[in-house]
This record gives structure tokens, C-alpha cells and sequence, in this order.
């Protein structure tokens, strides 16, 4: 009996549109681990399972998924969320939930900047380490990293010692970076150069920027300090799609030409700073017309570059999934001419 209700349990299971976990994963923005997280954590979407224990999600599950996505991105915590989707009932408290649990974000933003000023580390990579594996990176992202690092700027400006916290923040960060950068044993499904570009005010932060510098905390501006702050994002959520980057540092628009069919990248990222006048965006304009491959703008000035707008940057997920896609395309027609190659060759042999 055992052997025949695990035949009709597999056949049902076959019957219907059931996902695995990477498929939902791309479909609903919330990684494998953060689902697993849920599942074992708080009981929440509870996926079907083949005779071998792969986890398989219905729609339902898929709209639960959803569900939750739209509660975490109102400000309630995940570990409040059960009884919300148990009861449409508590609909009607949503707003008032949604408020009380708003100060999540903050809560743990004030922790980062503790952990900044005290260069704890471990507290640093604890609070990360919750907020990453229990909530969807692009929900992490907006409310907690963009929102930290846009207050940043701000606290650091008056601090004598702004440039290491800046320098232990960055060495931090991009320790996580190239932890996240093994992809779980899968390899890169696309792989992306970033460049940060100065203003001509920012030309003497250059050196700064990129390591060589010992120039004082005031020589810091608030735009380069924001583009330092934002790339480590950037790596962070590339990381996260499993995008291999190199990291290019600080190079003037007359350097990007020489990137020429040097890099075997997919694109090139570029993060403007604020204040460029209008020769320079027209020089940037003329080389980026002459780039042979794939170049975006990104960041936080790249909206004030309105006049290069046929190159802001795409949504990074559905670029990654396109890329992707192209390349498997092109690799099964290599595979074909091989094979065809090699059967020609075969034919020619048997008619010697």
C-alpha cells in the first residue's frame, strides 16, 4: 500500500504546475535560502515534495510567496506575517501593524551605524546576516541598505575619522562580497565591469577613491562618498545574481575608450558622480556611441544625466535572465555545428 499511495502522490505531483525551488526563486525575487528560512523558521510556505524530497511549490504557494513579499514591503516582520495570511479578518489592523513594525528598519539601521562607529564586526555582520536571510535582497536593499547608506554621508562629513570608517566599511563589505561570489558551487551567469566616474570637481578624489590618497576627511565629497557607498550595493546585489564583477575603481571618461575589446565582460557599469557639466556629458556621450559593448549608467546622479538616458541601466535581475538565456542559446548552437562537424567528419571517413 505505502509503495502504491507514493506512485499516486508522485503522479499527482506530475499532474499539476509545480516549480522547483531556483525557478520560484527567479519568478518571485526571494532566494532559495531565505525560502527554506521561511519554511523551517515560521512555518511559512510549505512547498510539496518528490519521493526524493526535492521541494516543488504550487501556485498557491507561489501566491502565498506574493502575499508575504507585499506585507515585508508594508514594514511588517516576517516573524509577524502567519497570522496575517491565516486571517483576512486582521486585514482591517493592516495599516496599524504595518506602522508599529515600520521601525524594523530603522531599528537595525541605527545598529549598523553602531556597529560603524564601534568597527564591530561582528555585530556588523550579524545584523546583515539576519536581514539577508530572512527577507528578499531587493526588500533589504530599499529599505535597509540604500536607507543606511543614504544617511552615511551626512554623519560621516563632520567626523575626523570619516575616511576609516569608510576604508573598514568597505574592507568589510567586500569581504561579504567575494564570500557571496562562489555562487554555491554554480558558475556566473553573466560578468559585468563597474566604473565609477568623477565630475571635474570630483577629479581631485580620484586618487582617494581608489586607494592612493591621504587625503583628509574633508576633502571627501558628499557625491564621491555616496558612489563609494552605492557600488558596494551594487557589487552586493550582483553578487546576488550571480554576476562575477570587476571592480574597475575610478577612471575618467577619455579612460573608458581603452577598455576596448580588452575586458571579456558582458556590459560595463558606469556610476556618474553629481555636477558634470555639459562638455563632459557630451564627451561621455561621444565615447559611450563608440563602445562595443554593452555600457549603462547606474547610481544615484545617473537620473540627472537626462540627455544620455538611451543608456540608463535596464533592471539588473531581468538583464542578468536575458544575458543568461543568450548564452545557453549560443552554446547549444555551438554544440550543434560541433556535433554536425564531427558526424561530416564521420561520413567522410566511412566513405574512404
Amino acid at each position: 500500500m505505502k509503495r502504491d499511495d507514493s506512485k499516486v502522490e508522485a503522479e499527482n505531483l506530475e499532474s499539476r504546475e509545480l516549480l522547483p525551488i531556483g525557478e520560484v526563486s527567479q519568478l518571485t525575487g526571494v532566494n532559495a535560502v531565505t525560502l527554506r528560512a521561511w519554511q523551517r523558521r515560521f512555518g511559512l510556505v510549505i512547498p510539496a515534495r518528490t519521493p526524493k524530497g526535492h521541494r516543488l511549490y504550487t501556485p498557491e504557494n507561489i501566491q502565498q510567496i506574493h502575499e508575504i513579499n507585499a506585507w515585508l514591503a508594508k514594514g511588517v516582520a516576517i516573524s509577524k506575517v502567519k497570522p496575517l495570511l491565516m486571517s483576512s479578518a486582521l486585514a482591517t489592523n493592516a495599516d496599524s501593524t504595518a506602522l508599529q513594525e515600520g521601525d524594523l528598519w530603522q531599528e537595525q539601521i541605527i545598529g549598523l551605524n553602531g556597529a560603524l562607529f564601534e568597527l564591530d564586526q561582528q555585530k556588523l555582520h550579524q545584523i546583515l546576516d539576519e536581514a539577508l536571510g530572512l527577507y528578499p535582497f531587493q526588500l533589504v536593499k530599499q529599505k535597509l541598505l540604500l536607507a543606511w547608506m543614504a544617511q552615511l554621508p551626512t554623519l560621516l562629513e563632520s567626523r575626523l575619522d570619516a575616511e576609516l570608517l569608510l576604508a573598514w566599511l568597505e574592507s568589510e563589505l567586500t569581504s561579504r562580497i567575494g564570500g557571496r561570489t562562489s555562487f554555491a558551487g554554480q558558475g556566473s551567469l553573466a560578468q559585468i565591469a563597474v566604473v565609477c566616474l568623477p565630475s571635474v570637481q570630483g577629479q581631485k578624489t580620484a586618487e582617494q577613491l581608489s586607494g592612493h590618497s591621504n587625503m583628509t576627511h574633508s576633502s571627501i565629497s558628499n557625491s564621491s562618498m555616496t558612489n563609494r557607498l552605492y557600488s558596494l550595493v551594487l557589487r552586493l546585489e550582483l553578487a546576488e545574481l550571480r554576476v562575477s564583477v570587476i571592480n574597475l575603481g575610478v577612471l575618467d571618461t577619455t579612460s573608458l575608450g581603452l577598455i576596448n575589446n580588452r575586458l571579456k565582460v558582458d556590459a560595463l557599469l558606469l556610476l556618474p558622480e553629481a555636477n558634470h557639466p555639459p562638455s563632459k556629458i557630451f564627451e561621455l556621450q561621444s565615447v559611450l556611441e563608440q563602445m562595443p559593448l554593452s555600457c549603462y549608467l547606474i547610481g544615484p546622479f545617473a537620473p540627472t544625466l537626462t540627455t544620455l538616458s538611451a543608456f540608463m541601466a535596464p533592471d539588473l535581475a531581468e538583464w542578468v535572465s536575458q544575458v543568461s538565456a543568450a548564452k545557453e542559446q549560443h552554446k547549444k548552437q555551438l554544440r550543434k555545428q560541433k556535433n554536425a562537424a564531427e558526424a561530416q567528419q564521420g561520413e567522410q571517413a566511412d566513405e574512404r
